[in-house]
């Protein structure tokens, strides 16, 4: 899209547009710059309203619409917050053929939209350029969407595509605020069900469970699991397909066919995570001028997907305990509470034995969400499937991208065998993206040189995590001596290390189940913890 004089524009007021801009502003084609016909000629009364974050942005999308002879409206209001509690009544109020919707960091803007107007056609603006806006966009009915990137021409052939489309014929629901307890969402479309079986039904789950013992474990616990409303726990470091474990257990539920709402608890900041989770009604707090549905009202008769449980606060901590013991919340404002029927997945990369013995997390809601443990060991302990996922991966981009065929030498697959893999399937999927892109297999190869290098290069003063694999046989690793060479300190270090790693082969063993452990190891539940918070402090991995 032609954005060079974006920023320089947003200053000032738009052509034709007065400070006593009426409620909804009426863009002026005359004074635009570019005609640009579309493949499908609109008539004059075809409405487009532009909602965006900036009046900047609205105004060049403006520009770049008005003159295919679409008459325009423009929302522009500064947060996601704000944008979602006006739209709704703009769309109900102009009813527009079409709406242009910037979205930033996620989708809320457009279930927010869904939820009061199921049909009406929008097309997204995704100005972070985020792969994961697309696709959770698509799930909500986006019928295209556009980056910053893309041309005049390429705008306008997008809207007259999804204008052309045929208009479902289904009426929107009232408002959510009109009844407290929560009607059945409506079923995920079987086109964009499908969307979600790519990634785990392909080859994907192939290559990501079709050969490690533990992997194997994992992918029947889900078929166990996946027909009951069990909350599951998801463990593992990051990278490694938590999310991709959730959605399998999602896609093979009976709530296949209800909404997957998905949260990373840890991207959205303490004090406004409640009001994500539960919503909040009109005159909630300042700025609240419209009620909004919260994660748990949307995913009613789904699957909520709680990532990065562990970066939740105590205090919200107690009222997700409540909501799962009784399946009943409130907004924020509300004098009433709402039922809910949600199947809850969480996610973690902490040790959350540990966060309970130091109080940053309930003991109570541990045990609720940890009715079934999966966890899931990083890529470096399960080496045979890197290969595997490689050729996933470059077959996958490849196709989406509209590139050759792209081959690793064996050199470069032999290399990436030994690699550490820190970022675990997200490092390697990436680092696929990247060759099918631009290529360059020299100076990947280089890089992972440079990574084994500084690796080696590191004292070996802490003992790596042990496999996922029950029975693992783990290598000690000779602890360092000592600047002082103090026999006494290295046997003290050796010690721990051994303690260590059997502490985490007990936890292992009874699938995180710290009584058990104790029990295991012959030691009371309190001297358990309080070795666990020892080796902790001093840095022994867990």
């Amino acid at each position: 899209m032609a954005l060079a004089g974006l920023h320089a524009k947003a200053g000032r007021r738009a052509p034709g547009i007065s400070a006593a801009t009426p409620v909804f502003p009426q863009w002026n084609p005359r004074v635009c710059r570019t005609k640009i016909t579309p493949t499908v000629p609109p008539s004059a009364t075809t409405r487009v309203l532009i909602a965006a974050h900036t009046r900047a942005l609205a105004e060049t999308l403006a520009d770049t619409l008005a003159p295919a002879g679409y008459a325009i409206s423009l929302l522009d209001l500064p947060t996601a917050a704000e944008l979602a509690a006006s739209l709704p009544g703009r769309v109900d109020a102009e009813k527009p053929a079409l709406v242009v919707l910037e979205l930033k960091q996620n989708v809320d803007t457009l279930a927010q939209l869904r939820y009061h107007d199921k049909h009406t056609p929008v097309l997204i603006m995704n100005t972070s350029a985020r792969a994961e806006v697309g696709f959770d966009a698509a799930l909500l009915g986006a019928g295209a969407m556009l980056l910053m990137s893309n041309s005049d021409e390429e705008v306008v052939e997008a809207a007259a595509r999804v204008l052309s489309r045929p208009r479902a014929n289904t009426d929107a629901p009232p408002s959510i605020s009109e009844a407290p307890v929560l009607r059945e969402a409506q079923p995920v479309s079987e086109k964009n069900r499908r969307s979600y079986d790519a990634p785990v039904n392909g080859p994907g789950e192939h290559a990501l469970f079709g050969r490690h013992p533990h992997m194997a474990e994992i992918r029947d616990t889900i078929a166990k699991v996946a027909t009951t409303s069990a909350t599951v726990l998801v463990r593992g470091e990051s990278g490694v397909g938590k999310e991709i474990v959730a959605r399998m257990i999602f896609e093979r539920s009976p709530r296949a066919e209800k909404p997957f709402i998905k949260v990373n608890c840890a991207a959205i900041p303490h004090d406004l995570l409640e009001s994500e989770l539960f919503g909040y009604e009109a005159g909630a707090f300042t700025g609240a001028t419209k009620a909004k549905p919260g994660k748990f009202e949307l995913a009613h008769t789904g699957t909520l997907f709680l990532d990065e449980i562990a970066e939740m606060s105590p205090a919200l901590q107690a009222k997700l305990l409540h909501v799962l013991q009784d399946g009943e919340f409130a907004r924020l404002g509300a004098k009433q509470d709402m039922k809910v029927d949600v199947r809850l997945v969480c996610a973690t990369n902490k040790l959350l034995e540990q966060r309970v013995a130091e109080g940053s997390f309930r003991e109570d809601l541990f045990y609720r969400i940890n009715v079934v443990t999966m966890h899931i060991p990083p890529l470096r302990e399960r080496r045979d499937e890197v290969v595997p996922l490689i050729r996933y991966f470059l077959d996958k981009y490849a196709t989406q991208y509209g590139k050759p065929p792209a081959v690793f030498s064996p050199e470069a697959e032999e290399a990436m065998l030994q690699h550490a893999w820190p970022g675990n399937i997200r490092e390697l999927e990436n680092l696929c993206k990247r060759f099918v892109i631009v290529g360059g297999e020299t100076q990947i190869l280089r890089e992972m040189a440079t990574h084994l290098e500084d690796a080696r290069s590191k004292p070996a003063t802490r003992q790596p995590a042990l496999s996922g694999v029950e029975g693992a046989s783990p290598t000690i690793a000779a602890p360092a001596v000592d600047s002082d060479g103090n026999i006494f300190h290295v046997g003290k270090r050796a010690s721990l290390e051994a303690e260590a790693i059997a502490i985490r082969r007990a936890l292992e063993e009874t699938r995180w189940n710290r009584k058990e452990a104790a029990r295991r190891l012959q030691m009371s539940y309190k001297t358990f913890l309080n070795r666990l918070k020892l080796l902790e402090a001093g840095g022994q991995s867990i």
